[in-house]
């Protein structure tokens, strides 16, 4: 019982802490990493698994950025999963996303090698959107200057390298649209 009280009072207050300056409102599983909380926008109802991490990064070895992330209104989110932004992350309401998860509007420069690869430059090649009721399999990666059409479904494992259309199942490394949905039962 006390162990409850604990968990309980650990969720309080990384939700004090973490969300309330943002809006939150739904529930998280510790351990979590925000950076750039003034940059992220948290929809209600939102659920999280362990180890999510979410940043916005503003600065990276002096450069500068304006990052902005939004997620909407019944999300839920699997364990392990990795959203970053130095430009803009927008998914949509309803979403649904699995374990082991990265989705980035960014990548660092790769020139040379007279400097190491973490000190090099980040760079986005554009944002990533992911509209409403898009479910996201596990251990998918969304890459830079991605539209996710809303009802679209994301097979596991896929490596999301370009654009789909609403109401696709898309898969593969790199991801291609296998069909539509079908919204016949």
């Amino acid at each position: 019982m006390k162990s409850f009280k604990m968990l309980r009072t650990l969720r309080l207050l990384l939700k004090q802490y973490f969300f309330d300056p943002v809006g939150f409102d739904g529930i998280v599983a510790p351990p979590l990493t925000i950076k750039g909380k003034k940059s992220i926008n948290f929809g209600r109802n939102l659920k999280v698994g362990n180890n999510f991490r979410v940043e916005a990064i503003d600065s990276y070895y002096g450069y500068k950025f304006n990052p902005r992330i939004y997620l909407g209104d019944n999300i839920s989110i699997n364990n392990n999963v990795h959203i970053g932004a130095i430009n803009k992350v927008e998914i949509g309401e309803n979403c649904l996303i699995g374990s082991n998860v990265l989705i980035t509007d960014h990548g660092h420069y790769t020139e040379g090698l007279d400097t190491p690869y973490k000190e090099m430059p980040l760079f986005s090649k554009g944002p990533v959107c992911i509209q409403k009721n898009v479910w996201i399999g596990d251990s998918v990666c969304i890459l830079p200057n991605v539209t996710i059409g809303e009802n679209s479904i994301i097979g596991a494992g896929s490596v999301v390298t370009k654009s789909f259309a609403k109401n696709s199942i898309i898969a593969g490394n790199p991801a291609s649209k296998i069909k539509d949905v079908n919204n016949e039962k």
